[in-house]
């Protein structure tokens, strides 16, 4: 072999090598023990570009008999993840090729969980801080609903000392997220504050929310690494700052009857969006206004008519062409929703009846169909029921039907309630969550989500119909059109 031969299989050799050591590099492995299971869903869940479009990034954590396991999970950067059991959730430090080991006592979790692995011992502050922080929102439980209806509570100071306390554990270490989100959460209620106070004698909701807004700035909340450590971006700000405008009570003294939020969203979606895009002035580095303008602009393609969110959507990819991750994900999100858009031929799916019957969105073909994804657990749900009972026995069922989807998790639970309100048209059981496959194709984001169908199988509308607000009128409306010559 030449001299130039061996030096190039040196070569490659020293570079497949180094490929590996990177490719290593890019993964930490989790590994530990917990000293029960049962039936818990045991994951770690990193933090997806959209908290409720995009899809879930969950590493599932399957401990052996002995309650051992070992899980390797993909990571470019340091990073806080969620170690999550049922509804209850930990958080973990992943620095790339730095293995960690847990211990989880399930009894006390996630207040008894030990990591080796770590420079310091993150693992006992936050036991520490979780301790002084349960205290803290115990009181706050207590006084939420007499928050919510106006009184005078301490809610806003505890949420104040929340955060301080956050600040003193996490503020400038590798934890500082814990904080940053503690923060948008306090800034969040002091707007929530304001709507439900605004029409109280001598309060001024202009003031308070030009005071929220100056200690927004003043505790940095516009920033991206602030922004991104929310739970939804900029989404649960701009929100409550909309809502302390009184749109929801104006639409209600004008229309003379009580409205949900889903209703107000689109019937004050002029003012409310001016109020929630107001906010974005306040937001200076340009890769923070393209992170919150992301989601202003998601949450008008997954909420409002397509031809509504096209403007904005267009303009953002002009101006935020420089965020390839960003523009990708609106493209396809887009994309998606136009799928499930008006004129659409319907998801089709096959799902089990309470007896354990396969029903087909096929077998509705040449009547009206509602579909209607819910779970036990959301009232909003719940609260459409009677008006669901009265559509159902005005309509015949050559002409209307009601088809329920359910995305409930337990599906003992489902079948609980399906005793508990004994609704009279098909109750089918898709499981799974958010995740539900049909709900999920239909690019659902919150429940209850309702999907009107058409007699040929295409969609005739997408969650802009309410039971309880327009959808008699509209299908009155369809049926006389339908017996015209």
């Amino acid at each position: 072999m030449s001299y130039n031969s061996v030096g190039y299989c040196f070569g490659l050799l020293s570079l497949l090598i180094a490929a590996a050591a990177c490719s290593s590099d890019e993964h930490v492995t989790v590994s530990g023990t917990i000293d029960y299971v049962g039936s818990a869903e045991i994951y770690i869940s990193q933090q997806p570009l959209h908290y409720k479009y995009s899809d879930n990034i969950q590493h599932l954590v399957q401990p052996d008999k002995k309650g051992t396991f070992q899980v390797s999970i993909p990571v470019d950067s340091t990073q806080l993840v969620e170690l999550t059991i049922d509804d209850q959730y930990h958080p973990l430090l992943l620095r790339p090729g730095r293995p960690l080991t847990v211990t989880i006592e399930r009894a006390n979790f996630p207040g008894s969980v030990e990591v080796e692995g770590y420079e310091e011992p993150w693992d006992e502050r936050y036991a520490d801080y979780r301790d002084r922080e349960q205290s803290l929102l115990r009181k706050i439980q207590r006084q939420l609903p007499a928050f919510r209806e106006g009184n005078s509570t301490r809610v806003l100071s505890f949420y104040r000392q929340r955060y301080e306390l956050a600040e003193r554990y996490f503020k400038d270490t590798p934890f500082e997220d814990l904080y940053l989100k503690a923060v948008g959460e306090y800034l969040v209620k002091r707007l929530e504050n304001i709507t439900y106070r605004r029409t109280q004698p001598g309060f001024h909701p202009e003031n308070e929310r030009q005071n929220v807004l100056q200690t927004a700035n003043e505790l940095d909340f516009f920033t991206f690494e602030s922004l991104h450590a929310q739970r939804a971006g900029i989404r649960d700000f701009t929100n409550a700052f909309a809502n302390t405008f009184g749109v929801a009570d104006s639409l209600e003294e004008e229309l003379g009857q009580s409205l949900m939020q889903y209703d107000v969203k689109r019937l004050g979606y002029e003012t409310l969006d001016s109020a929630r895009t107001s906010v974005l002035q306040y937001v200076d580095e340009r890769r923070a206004r393209a992170y919150a303008q992301l989601y202003l602009v998601t949450e008008r393609i997954g909420e409002m008519p397509l031809d509504v969110a096209t403007p904005s959507y267009k303009a953002y990819l002009d101006t935020y062409s420089d965020f390839p991750r960003y523009t990708s994900f609106l493209k396809s999100f887009y994309r998606e929703i136009k799928r499930v858009s008006p004129g659409e031929p319907a998801i089709p799916f096959a799902l089990p009846n309470a007896d354990g019957e396969t029903v087909r969105m096929e077998d509705f073909r040449g009547r009206y169909v509602l579909l209607d994804f819910w779970a036990s657990w959301c009232i909003p749900c719940l609260d459409e029921f009677p008006h669901m009972k009265d559509l159902y026995n005005e309509y015949s069922r050559d002409e209307f039907e009601i088809l329920a989807i359910s995305i409930e998790e337990d599906s003992l639970r489902w079948r609980q309630s399906l005793n508990q309100f004994q609704n009279p048209w098909p109750q089918l059981y898709g499981g799974d969550g958010f995740q539900q496959e049909t709900f999920s194709a239909y690019r659902g984001g919150g429940i209850p989500f309702y999907i009107l169908v058409g007699p040929e199988g295409r969609i005739l509308r997408y969650n802009d119909v309410r039971p309880s607000f327009n959808l008699d009128t509209l299908l009155d409306s369809l049926l006389t059109q339908q017996e015209r010559p």
